[in-house]
């Protein structure tokens, strides 16, 4: 009889074992899509609730940043970090990435535009840009 309660408790213990991982893993459902300089000027379709990268070149050594220089409409996208990488060289000033992390927040349509540029050089075109279309279903 007791080895009848211990293989019960183990069997009713790994059903909730399993369970709690199918669960977990059903929630962790929202994709992170990853973008670079080559998706610029393309529109991608996400879910809402999905995050998605833009990852860059960067050198803010040379006093160059990324910064938004739109997102067409807020209530669709949200801005969630950005962060510089630096390239594992061991060499100072040497460049990295810059990866923004942005959040599908809510249906609709909104364009991020992006410029690399010297934020004190007022009047000057940026040295690069980006920009892509984001469709939120």
């Amino acid at each position: 009889m007791k080895k009848y309660w211990i293989t019960a408790m183990l069997t009713i213990l790994a059903i909730f074992a399993i369970g709690g991982t199918i669960a977990a893993a059903a929630a962790d459902t929202n994709a992170i899509l990853a973008l670079n300089a080559a998706d610029s000027g393309k529109q991608i379709t996400a879910n809402a609730g999905d995050s998605f990268t833009i990852t860059l070149d960067s050198n803010p050594s040379t006093g160059f940043s990324w910064s938004i220089s739109a997102i067409t409409d807020e209530s669709v996208i949200d801005d969630v970090s950005n962060e510089f990488k630096g390239a594992d060289t061991g060499m100072v000033g040497a460049g990295g990435q810059e990866v923004w992390t942005f959040k599908a927040v809510d249906k609709g349509s909104s364009t991020i535009e992006m410029k690399y540029s010297r934020p004190w050089e007022q009047g000057v075109e940026p040295a690069a840009t980006f920009n892509v279309t984001v469709v939120v279903k």
